[in-house]
């Protein structure tokens, strides 16, 4: 069931990366390097992850609170099934600093009160756009399992 559930996130993401899609992205929050180099291929883009514990060749152990010491901007910042393992308030005001001009973040995770097997705290679509203040929200939504937002620098 777990991987029916992720699989809808994978989609998910998919569908708005294709609707937002930028030359240089970064993925925030990517265990291992497969969606990454999926992504990168699917749509001729630079793709660079981040991850404290990820394991793969192309990841920079960095946690996403962190991701303004990458001194880059990216065209699109993405985080999937991620962000309640950070605090995500310091993550979106560092997400900021990295988004090019006409930037986007793109978040897709759990929806609050989705049953994962794993004891975490997961955000509702609102407490999410709340942290998102200097944040214009162009897109949201929620699916089954999951919610998503998408944002741009006001």
């Amino acid at each position: 069931m777990l991987y029916k559930m992720e699989e809808e996130g994978r989609k998910l993401l998919l569908k708005l990366i294709e609707k937002y899609v930028g030359k240089r992205m970064l993925e925030v929050g990517c265990g291992d390097d497969a969606l990454l180099s999926f992504i990168s291929k699917k749509f001729n883009a630079t793709v660079k992850c981040i991850d404290p514990y990820g394991y793969g060749k192309n990841i920079i152990r960095m946690r996403g609170e962190e991701i303004s010491k990458l001194d880059e901007k990216f065209d699109v910042v993405y985080t999937i099934m991620s962000l309640h393992h950070m605090d995500a308030k310091l993550f979106l005001e560092e997400a900021i600093k990295v988004l090019g001009n006409e930037g986007k973040i793109i978040i897709v995770d759990w929806k609050k009160g989705i049953e994962t097997g794993v004891p975490e705290y997961y955000f509702s679509l609102d407490e999410v756009i709340q942290m998102m203040k200097n944040y214009e929200i162009i897109e949201k939504g929620e699916e089954k399992y999951h919610f998503y937002v998408v944002g741009k620098a006001k």
